[in-house]
């Protein structure tokens, strides 16, 4: 059998195409309860992502903010992200160890999240219910903080959200 360079060309192109293809990232990410999600779950309400980790004292101090602002807030989603590169079973342990009740993200397979790993803690980005990531917000945050942050990026763009 004799083949073309023509096919060749055609069969080389198509192997470039598919396998760029299956290269692009996977924008979904797994939470520790084992759900697949992504940014764009959460359009319609407001998503407060908290970089944290255990050595960071100020970190420490939010979790229980944060856990009155999921419980408090329903259209306010919370997710945190531990800074430190632990197995899922150490996360684990380490999210019972300190109350953390809101969902956080599972660190096997790497998360894909529409923003660059902060450089310091504790770090906080408010994405709007259009999906648009703001921050970080650089230091510790409360319950207060964040819902006076959401109402001023209401006030000042008219965003919004149905479950308000």
């Amino acid at each position: 059998m004799i083949i073309s360079k023509k096919t060749v060309l055609v069969l080389l192109w198509l192997s470039c195409v598919f396998g760029l293809a299956s290269c692009q990232k996977d924008e979904q990410f797994s939470l520790l309860n084992g759900q697949k999600r992504s940014i764009e779950d959460y359009r319609g309400q407001w998503l407060v992502i908290n970089f944290w980790a255990e050595w960071c004292p100020p970190c420490l101090k939010e979790i229980p903010q944060l856990n009155l602002l999921a419980k408090n807030n329903p259209n306010i989603a919370v997710l945190g992200v531990s800074f430190d590169k632990l197995s899922n079973a150490e996360l684990a342990g380490l999210v019972m160890k300190l109350n953390i009740e809101y969902p956080v993200l599972a660190t096997e397979p790497m998360p894909y999240l529409p923003m660059a790993r902060p450089q310091s803690l504790p770090a906080t980005y408010v994405v709007t219910p259009q999906s648009e990531v703001l921050g970080p917000l650089l230091g510790e945050v409360d319950q207060e903080k964040i819902l006076t942050i959401i109402e001023k990026i209401k006030a000042s763009s008219g965003v919004d959200s149905a479950k308000d």
